[in-house]
């Protein structure tokens, strides 16, 4: 060795240190091709449609009333009123195709949803509006159904009360539930049970939600995307998942949703004049984020794949730079800090290659590829710097070895701080292990008189 060893350790931890900026770089670079794909997508979102989320039937009754003064001087007002009627029962039944739109090297889920449905509703006299209320016309009641981007309603929607078609109009006329359509529901229909079922399609992109609004929901939802992720309030009773796509069902009842403790927060709101908006919490709390559904997720994420693996690059760099420090100890071997420079850089540099690769090819092929250059051209080096070729093959082996760990750290999420923690507890035992019979002292003393053994 030609320098004392203490200082060569300090020399070389601060080489290792000064690869957190490439690495940070880097993982910048990941973060920024994630963000353009997720400008992609939201392009791909904005040309075709949202993710959806539907609600309905609902029965909306409309009424103006006439409202006393309720002090001398002041005149009678006219105050229109809304009052919303939730079914006894809701069915659904939705059959789900989804297909990739390509944009540049990026591809973008699309669902096209065809949605069948049946509610009851128990409808009371005068549509619930009491004789307390001095109407000036009759109520008018409708049916609304709300969609959070109309954009994805390619076709009519049909509704049938009955064996009667209703006739749809776009629109929800809510402040609460802005974007859908409805359907005028007969004066007959008032005090007595009605039967609505009809069809309904839908695209959309990411998700597919409907709002379980019923006093007993029944959802029934199926596939060909074998990549669901269940998503809202409520996860499916029930489910089966394979190549060819999934089927999933839900089966709920008013005392888990809380749907009616949502609903007459909304009308407190509407009978006191209190804008409600179209957001969960400020507008109808409660009510939409009783939820459920399935976002159609992409099979691997390369990029959230590739930034975990950025994380572990210091590790393999200190890993690499403290085997090449076992061997200059041990070997009695000078290895210059430039060319620990060397090494660390082709570490740092797979990770470029891997999100670069992964975005054209399966991440696996990705990796294979990324990490079998790396090893290739670390080996050749190293079996030059160690004047060994079977040298190079083994430190190539093992760092081949530490490039298949990390890829079970990333395939195993559940286990992954398991696997990195015995990973390093394995990397301290060895260098444990190797150094226990080794006299730093007098290491460093004979470091300054010897010159290097050449082999």
């Amino acid at each position: 060795m030609r320098s004392n060893v203490l200082l060569k350790a300090i020399i070389v931890g601060g080489v290792a240190m000064a690869f957190v900026v490439p690495l940070t770089m880097i993982w910048g670079v990941v973060k920024d091709r994630a963000r353009y794909r997720d400008t992609v997508t939201a392009e791909v979102a904005k040309s075709t449609a949202q993710s959806q989320t539907l609600v309905g039937p609902l029965v909306v009754v409309r009424y103006r009333e006439r409202v006393p003064a309720t002090s001398k001087g002041e005149a009678e007002q006219v105050r229109e009123g809304v009052e919303v009627l939730l079914p006894d029962s809701l069915s659904i039944r939705s059959k789900v195709h989804v297909e990739t739109r390509q944009r540049g090297i990026y591809r973008v889920p699309v669902f096209r949803a065809a949605t069948g449905f049946a509610a009851g509703f128990t409808l009371p006299p005068r549509f619930g509006i009491s004789d307390k209320h001095q109407l000036l016309e009759e109520p008018r009641a409708e049916v609304v159904f709300g969609v959070s981007d109309p954009r994805g309603i390619h076709a009519v929607p049909e509704v049938r009360l009955g064996t009667e078609k209703l006739e749809a109009r776009p629109g929800a006329d809510l402040g609460w539930l802005p974007h859908g359509f409805s359907l005028p529901l007969p004066s007959d229909a008032a005090g007595r049970r009605v039967a609505l079922d009809g069809n309904l399609e839908v695209m959309g992109t990411d998700r597919l939600m409907f709002l379980p609004i019923g006093a007993v929901t029944d959802v029934e939802m199926s596939s060909d995307w074998p990549h669901p992720g269940f998503v809202g309030a409520f996860l499916p009773d029930e489910r089966n998942i394979s190549a060819r796509g999934f089927q999933a069902g839900w089966k709920l009842s008013r005392f888990a949703t809380g749907i009616d403790d949502a609903m007459a927060r909304i009308r407190d709101s509407m009978s006191r004049g209190v804008p409600i908006a179209a957001d969960g919490d400020a507008g109808a709390p409660g009510f939409f984020s009783t939820d459920l559904g399935v976002r159609f997720v992409q099979p691997v994420d390369v990029y959230q794949q590739s930034e975990r693996a950025v994380k572990y690059g210091f590790l393999f760099v200190f890993l690499t730079f403290v085997a090449f420090f076992l061997f200059e100890v041990l070997r009695r071997m000078a290895i210059h800090p430039i060319q620990y420079a060397l090494c660390g850089a082709a570490l740092a540099l797979f990770f470029l290659l891997l999100v670069s690769l992964s975005e054209h090819l399966p991440f696996a092929a990705a990796y294979l590829v990324a990490s079998g250059a790396c090893v290739g051209l670390v080996a050749f080096y190293v079996g030059h710097v160690l004047r060994s070729t079977r040298r190079g093959i083994i430190f190539g082996g093992l760092l081949g070895a530490l490039y298949g760990f990390l890829y079970v750290i990333l395939e195993s999420e559940d286990y992954a701080l398991l696997l990195g923690a015995f990973l390093l507890f394995a990397a301290l035992a060895i260098v444990m292990i190797m150094t226990r019979r080794v006299d730093w002292y007098r290491l460093s003393e004979e470091g300054q008189k010897e010159p290097t053994r050449k082999e």
